[in-house]
């Protein structure tokens, strides 16, 4: 929490002394907040280049317009009673499908959009289905909201669960197996309205408040054995990516425009890169949304594409992959290798390929081909 702290009295501090022009900025209002019956439509960009997230301000312009991406996310938010587990749930108002499987559930009133729990997969990656409450709720948006508000957060989840669901070789490092397991999270967050102005993004523009939101989020595996008390093993199992303390670090463009945030940002810890961005996708989608299940695939985009594409890898398994290219001859005439875990975007040079139809393929170590797919090469 002093982390928080000394963060607002800073931003307070330059707030105060540099930005002492804030005027005719919008306010968002509780419109934007999600009630049954709306779709939410969102693109995800996991390789954006030439994006400035800027400093704070006031009347700034953000040119996003170079974001893509093959998919288009839809959600459908329905009433709460609809879900599968609304039982558990009794104060929620709506309830939405999870992108990667599973169901979260929402309350609102005039002022918070909270996220109360969610029924899906464990946080780890165990492969198994959880019930999680927020304990308090986690508030999404905020209303009304405007520049220079400042909010802090937090909330716990504490999942315990029989240790028979878990892959035996998590507790390898253990002298005992255990008897229960229990997946700990706790947040710490900080949301500052730290800039307003107009924000574009492919097929729109926007006015817009920015939010920056930084949470220190800390992950925890305990175990149970008979009637001893719960100890915690973060240490000795074999998760050092999802497990331990995360700096997260987002800016989020809301407008009342929209029910879904105009633009997510996430940054690195030192935010000196922008690692993905979510953006509210205008079209509605004729062709490609992403599915909801755990296949294999690689999708190309643009297709046709000019000099570039981009490859988004999705629901692989850790791993080396080869990504072939093949005239229509069948010859390779061009092939790259990545470590992929999970989901993966690879930009690759197309310039010394001649117009045309090829034929691209993902290839896993043994050999097997997981996904072929036709790409169309053309040039101005």
């Amino acid at each position: 929490m002093k982390r928080n702290i000394r963060f607002v009295f800073t931003f307070i501090f330059v707030q105060f002394f540099v930005l002492n022009s804030a005027f005719a900025q919008i306010t968002v209002d509780n419109s934007t907040f999600p009630i049954a019956g709306d779709t939410l439509r969102t693109s995800v960009d996991n390789l954006p280049s030439n994006i400035e997230i800027g400093s704070a301000g006031v009347d700034l312009s953000w040119d996003f317009s170079s974001l893509q991406s093959p998919f288009v996310d839809e959600l459908l938010v329905q009433n709460a009673e609809e879900g599968q587990v609304a039982d558990q749930f009794p104060t929620a108002d709506v309830v939405t499908e999870l992108l990667g499987g599973g169901e979260a559930y929402y309350s609102s009133d005039d002022n918070e959009y909270l996220l109360l729990g969610y029924n899906g997969p464990d946080p780890i990656g165990f492969g198994i289905d959880l019930l999680a409450r927020l304990e308090p709720a986690s508030v999404i948006k905020r209303a009304p909201m405007n520049f220079l508000d400042i909010n802090t957060s937090g909330f716990n989840i504490n999942i315990p669960f029989s240790a028979e669901a878990i892959p035996a070789e998590v507790f390898e490092n253990l002298p005992i197996t255990p008897d229960s397991i229990r997946i700990r999270i706790s947040s710490d967050r900080t949301d500052v309205v730290d800039a307003w102005g107009t924000l574009t993004i492919p097929g729109g523009t926007f006015e817009v408040l920015r939010e920056k939101r930084i949470e220190y989020q800390e992950t925890l595996l305990d175990i149970k054995i008979g009637e001893f008390p719960w100890q915690d093993v973060t240490a000795l199992v074999p998760f050092p990516d999802l497990l331990g303390t995360d700096t997260i670090i987002t800016y989020n463009y809301f407008s009342n425009d929209a029910k879904e945030p105009i633009v997510v940002a996430t940054v690195s810890p030192d935010e000196s890169v922008v690692e993905t961005v979510t953006y509210k996708s205008i079209e509605v989608p004729t062709s490609i949304t992403r599915p909801n299940v755990a296949k294999s695939d690689v999708i190309a985009y643009p297709n046709p594409a000019i000099d570039s594409a981009r490859f988004q890898f999705s629901n692989l398994r850790s791993g080396n992959y080869d990504l072939k290219i093949y005239n229509i001859l069948g010859i390779v005439v061009q092939q790259n290798s990545y470590q992929i875990s999970g989901s993966k975007t690879v930009e690759m040079d197309l310039s010394d390929l001649r117009k045309g139809t090829y034929l691209y393929s993902l290839q896993n170590e043994e050999g097997q081909t997981l996904v072929t797919k036709r790409l169309l090469i053309i040039r101005p």
